[in-house]
């Protein structure tokens, strides 16, 4: 069959109306729902092909019932199987959203959800990760970066001495491990795919010639507890990784939490909804539909035989995406796809490589809380996690448990099926009911040490994954439906590629080749956004392919990785002596690289004292500034397109070609077009965990309103204007945004101001104390966003662009305080001269010649001729707030968007003023002294309106705005000296429109 070529179909379209082409998706789990869901937002006609009953596959809720036949997985403790009236949820296994997962976030975010919000919104964050031993007391340790002083320990370093005294960690143990994670932290791409694959993780960290606590806690229990690895088994480059992604979102201030979970039973919020959008654009999702054959004829897929309600049918499409488990597919895998591709033969060799990891839910009389987060029970025999949930399901009350009288749901992964428990029997050899109690056994001797949390007489019933089954094949065994793959050592190669030498199959499972590169539904949401992209390569489609983002590397850290590349493609090994250079780091590093000081320091307090004489001359590494590193995963020509890395070189930028981008003519519709770029930038800057509607709601909705984008419009246009990336510049413009509205919620309060944008301001809706507490959480928000400069354009011009912020805010904060001062103390002798000075610190550096100034390192981090802007800068300055000033007297509220008047309500020494109180009759004077020494609440409207008058009667109006235009021209000229040299351009000539337009504009 003839390619099928689409149009390119805008995301987002209610009603599609194109030449599709059909796809069959085989699975309805996450991997086949996200297929889906980016396939119908293009306009394909998709049919998914689910086996069981519910949608979400391995993710699913499962409704806890009375079956009457036994098989629900329910038990009541007293009397067995019973009918039940309550309606419980029952799981695979609870969901975790660690912090790093990008791709099925990104899905999520784009559901909506019952509620009117989006199902990303029903995401909390967890703040503590408990970990239990037998005979002794258990401990806590923060999931987030430290935010109070009892959450001083969480950096990698702290948080494995913190063990010391409970866990018989050595500091050689420390010290020998986070060496290990330095190494991975610190090697390149290609020796860990090409090294580390072969290894195992026990050889890797030492485990043999470590301590029983070492191997306890760091080899085994790590594997166990994350992903039902065995630790003598699982390849070093998948395990190291992984951990690598959860230390670094526990040592970076900016991103969020380690680990999140839903706010309810993972159908009501997520999996329903998303069936329903789904659904609503035209998905024909059918349910009972078993996959018997895959049929093949002359290399392509002709159709799939389904098994639907005892019919026998055959399905046909266009294209086919495989979704189903790996151990399914191995099963699919005939003589004729084979033939068409041999690769698929390997399907059959990587399937045994599967572990268990099934979820048991016990539902209590009370709930029991045991911490806020999920719990390592690091001494069980079979490797057990458990969260108990009902503290996080702000969605459920439990009530709509209807009679029951549950109270509490402890949800608990079993991760070992081959070890003995405490009675010599394996969880796998164990009847359904055997395996639940003995767990509830371990359970509680991990957690009851010196007080009894958990109780037999508050255990009410329990639930085991139906996927659990009596093995009839082999007597005293169970068996396992749904297992999970496990990345073993040299089993990449086994793996395939999304896109098969079959034209029309394309594989979308969690056994693909991915970055994620773990059996998650994040692998899973990947490996479907590949498997689309493989798809909408063979049809040509012209629209836009699925985001694909790499795992997360310490931007810092790029150098030595660089030079880790150089020497493997040199045959040599990864080099002990950057050890040195980290000891090193720590005593000279730039302030940025506090980023890398928590990993670092893990190591420093036990290398060589030697590392005190290293001097890293410019020779210290060799020249690898040529190197580049590549996506081993990413096949040549492929849609996907890698990330390159960054920090201190000078690498290209991440998009290219995006600096090609005109936008549109006009200054208005430039500027709109600037804050628009930012949209997406400054979302993801505003946290979606609680508390929301006192804290991060707040800032939401106050971005959502707001105003021109003046700041980061001139920092991305100077970045454009001088060659820069435009994506380079977002952080430091989102920052700059965020930061004045921090400053506008401030200064509503200390002025008294009543509006704001044409609402009231926050402090009169939200109360004081709120809009305090808010301004300030925005203030830090700014600053995450300026660091991630650093992420982009390397540490040395970050702390740059740092060095500049720090500037700003602080003239910013003197001349508040000078204002604030004149008023307070009814200051009558400000003069013109004191005003130019006011709004050199207060407006110049801070809306004008400090973004031009970092658009202007965004462009060329080494520029050493910043100052060329500020004769320019503080010129519009003067000019724009002068306009600002006239406008606040004689606009239009509707579009001016503030107070009118509220300057000479808050007594404010304006250009205006101080020519009054210069020219005005004594009279006049007097009374302005007497109007001006009254606070706020004592000044009528009469009054207002009085001294209104003598401004305009005056001329002080008239005088001021020929003032301001006298200065827009002044920096016209200087505009010529500031970018002399500069290409013609749309930016530079928006840049050249500011000086016209902000003299005369009416808002």
């Amino acid at each position: 069959m003839a390619a099928v070529r689409l149009e390119r179909i805008p995301r987002h379209r209610a009603h599609v109306d194109v030449v599709t082409a059909r796809v069959v998706i085989l699975g309805g789990g996450v991997a086949g729902m996200s297929a889906a869901h980016e396939l119908v937002e293009r306009g394909f006609d998709v049919v998914v092909l689910e086996r069981r009953d519910i949608a979400g596959g391995k993710a699913r809720s499962i409704p806890v019932s009375d079956d009457g036949c036994g098989r629900s997985g329910h038990m009541l403790v007293d009397s067995g199987v019973a009918s039940i009236e309550h309606h419980l949820p029952g799981e695979h296994g609870f969901r975790f959203f660690p912090g790093f997962y990008k791709h099925v976030i990104d899905t999520m975010r784009r559901i909506p959800s019952f509620d009117g919000r989006k199902v990303a919104d029903h995401l909390v964050p967890t703040t503590r990760v408990g970990i239990t031993q037998y005979g002794k007391p258990s401990f806590v340790i923060p999931a987030v970066f430290p935010r109070t002083p009892a959450d001083a320990g969480t950096v990698l370093r702290d948080i494995l001495l913190a063990f010391g005294p409970i866990t018989d960690l050595t500091p050689d143990d420390l010290a020998f491990f986070g060496a290990r994670v330095w190494q991975i932290l610190t090697s390149c791409s290609e020796r860990r795919l090409g090294e580390y694959e072969k290894i195992d993780w026990w050889d890797f960290v030492g485990a043999t010639q470590r301590s029983q606590a070492y191997r306890k806690f760091l080899a085994a229990g790590i594997t166990r507890s994350l992903v039902a690895a065995k630790a003598h088994k699982a390849s070093t480059r998948t395990i190291g990784d992984v951990f690598v992604q959860l230390m670094l979102t526990m040592v970076q201030p900016m991103a969020g939490s380690t680990d999140r979970v839903l706010d309810g039973p993972t159908n009501l919020v997520w999996i329903d909804p998303w069936l329903a959008y789904l659904e609503s654009r035209g998905v024909e999702y059918r349910c009972n539909a078993q996959v018997e054959e895959i049929l093949c004829e002359g290399g392509r897929i002709t159709g799939v035989a389904v098994t639907q309600d005892g019919v026998r049918s055959v399905v046909t499409g266009d294209h086919y995406i495989s979704a189903v488990p790996l151990e399914r597919m191995a099963g699919l895998v005939n003589r004729k796809l084979l033939a068409a591709d041999p690769k698929l033969a390997n399907l059959p060799r990587l399937a045994p490589n599967v572990e268990w990891m099934t979820g048991v839910q016990f539902y209590l009389r009370r709930d029991v809380p045991t911490a806020h987060g999920h719990v390592i029970h690091i001494d069980t025999e079979w490797a057990l996690t458990s969260i108990s949930q009902l503290q996080f399901w702000r969605s459920v009350a439990p009530e709509q448990f209807g009679a029951s009288d549950v109270r509490g749901v402890l949800s608990v992964d079993v991760s070992d099926w081959t070890a003995p428990g405490s009675e010599g029997r394996p969880a796998m050899q164990c009847s359904r009911e055997d395996l639940v109690r003995e767990t509830w056994k371990q359970l509680k001797r991990s957690i009851n040490f010196d007080q009894e949390l958990l109780r037999d007489e508050d255990l009410h019933s329990w639930f085991l994954d139906p996927d659990i089954e009596v093995d009839a094949s082999r007597r005293g065994y169970l068996k396992n439906a749904e297992p999970l793959l496990v990345n073993l050592v040299g089993t990449w190669d086994l793996r395939p590629d999304a896109a098969t030498a079959i034209p029309n199959l394309f594989l979308a499972s969690d056994y693909v080749r991915t970055h994620t590169d773990l059996a998650t539904m994040e692998g899973a949401n990947e490996a479907a956004r590949r498997a689309v992209n493989g798809l909408l390569d063979a049809v040509q489609f012209d629209g836009a392919r699925c985001d694909v983002w790499p795992l997360h590397e310490f931007d810092v850290l790029a150098p030595w990785r660089l030079h880790d590349a150089a020497r493997y493609k040199a045959g040599l090994p990864w080099d002990d002596t950057l050890l040195q250079v980290a000891a090193h780091a720590l005593r000279g590093a730039s302030p940025l690289l506090d980023q890398a000081r928590p990993l670092l320091a893990a190591i420093a307090p036990f290398v060589t004292p030697l590392a005190d004489a290293l001097d890293l001359t410019d020779g210290a590494l060799e020249d690898v500034t040529e190197v580049r590193t590549v996506d081993p995963t990413v096949k040549h020509g492929s849609a996907y397109i890698a990330m390159p890395q960054y920090g201190l070189l000078d690498i290209a930028d991440q998009v290219p070609g995006a600096g090609d981008i005109v936008g549109p003519g006009g200054f208005i519709e430039r500027l709109g077009w600037y804050r628009e770029l930012l949209t997406e930038t400054l979302v993801a800057g505003v946290p979606t965990w609680e508390p929301q509607r006192h804290l991060y709601g707040l800032v939401k909705d106050f971005m959502e309103r707001s105003g021109k984008g003046l700041r980061p419009a001139l920092c991305i246009a100077t970045a454009r204007a001088l060659g820069g990336s435009t994506e380079d510049a977002y952080p430091a413009a989102a920052g700059l945004e965020m930061l004045h509205n921090a400053f506008l919620v401030h200064d509503d309060i200390e002025d008294g101001s009543d509006s704001r944008r044409g609402a009231a301001t926050m402090h009169r809706r939200a109360g004081v104390p709120i809009a305090i507490n808010t301004g300030d959480a925005m203030n830090s928000l700014a600053m995450r966003l300026f660091r991630k400069s650093g992420e982009r354009l390397g540490p040395a011009v970050a702390l740059r662009i740092l060095d500049e912020v720090d500037h700003m805010i602080f003239e910013t904060l003197e001349g508040q305080a000078m204002e604030l001062g004149w008023v307070r103390d009814n200051d009558l002798l400000v003069g013109a001269d004191d005003y130019l000075r006011l709004v050199l610190k207060k407006t110049a550096w801070y809306s004008f010649i400090h973004p031009l100034r970092i658009g202007a390192l965004v462009a060329k981090g080494d520029d050493e001729d910043l100052g060329r802007f500020d004769r320019f800068g503080y010129l519009l300055g003067l000019a724009f707030q002068i306009t600002d000033d006239v406008l606040n007297l004689t606009g239009d509220l509707a579009r001016y968007g503030k107070e009118i008047n509220g300057d000479l309500w808050e007594g404010k020494r304006t250009l205006m003023l101080t020519h009054a109180l210069d020219h005005a009759s004594r009279a006049d004077r007097e009374w302005i002294g007497n109007f001006l020494s009254r606070p706020r609440e004592r000044r009528l409207p009469r009054e207002v309106l009085r001294l209104h008058q003598i401004l305009a009667k005056g001329g002080s109006i008239d005088w001021a705005q020929r003032s301001a235009q006298a200065l827009a021209k002044a920096a016209a000229q200087e505009f010529e000296a500031a970018f002399a040299g500069v290409p013609a351009s749309p930016d530079l000539e928006w840049l050249r429109s500011c000086i016209d337009f902000l003299v005369k504009r009416d808002a």
